[in-house]
């Protein structure tokens, strides 16, 4: 049930960005990506179409965006560059803060049976060549490290040229997009986490959503 809500917010905030940003390229959009927006300010955004439901915690909690007569919990991510020691921004949030904390608090909340109302939100401006970019998926550090397969397998909406292992060949899949996918929770064969991409390849933002 969340992710009805949920898709029909990204859309409306997809379109918002697109027609706000339309006249701009992607190294404009990467400055106001990395300088004018927080993770508060698309969590606003997402919860504004509950209206008066929606409750908003910005501590560290597992808890967003609360929606307490539905009991719904939704987690928000928002991935950006931050600057690093030579003045460039190059440097992304570690793996465990973009995104491990949040999908193992949906894989538990999941396996105590909440399916359907909580989701995790990661969201993004479409103004880096590679999600990669913005998402630890590598091994190591350096500019092209190997792809950490492990961590792949919870972006099914990625791909890979040819039989490269390298994070500089990651691109996505927009065929995938808005089609609900399926990711096993390990050591719990019960249930699953569903995901969905939002994006295509024209628009200023993508989202995804697991729930």
């Amino acid at each position: 049930m969340i992710d009805k809500y949920l898709i029909s917010n990204c859309l409306f905030i997809i379109d918002e960005f697109n027609e706000r940003y339309k006249n701009l390229d992607s190294d404009s959009l990467r400055v106001i990506a990395n300088n004018e927006y927080a993770e508060a300010d698309i969590a606003i955004k997402l919860g504004y179409q509950f209206r008066n439901m929606a409750n908003f915690n910005f501590q560290g909690r597992s808890s967003d965006i609360v929606i307490k007569s539905k009991d719904f919990i939704i987690e928000v991510k928002y991935l950006r560059n931050f600057k690093s020691k030579f003045g460039t921004y190059t440097n992304k949030m570690t793996w465990h803060d973009a995104f491990e904390k949040n999908y193992s608090w949906l894989s538990n909340e999941v396996q105590k049976g909440k399916k359907g109302n909580r989701a995790f939100v990661i969201g993004w401006f479409n103004a880096v060549d590679r999600f990669s970019e913005i998402m630890q998926l590598g091994e190591g550090n350096g500019n092209s490290p190997n792809l950490n397969i492990e961590r792949s397998r919870y972006f099914p909406f990625l791909n890979r040229y040819g039989d490269s292992k390298k994070t500089k060949d990651i691109f996505y899949m927009y065929s995938n997009a808005y089609k609900e996918m399926s990711i096993p929770i390990l050591g719990y064969s019960e249930e699953s986490i569903n995901c969905v991409f939002i994006g295509k390849e024209e628009d200023k933002f993508h989202f995804c959503i697991y729930y």
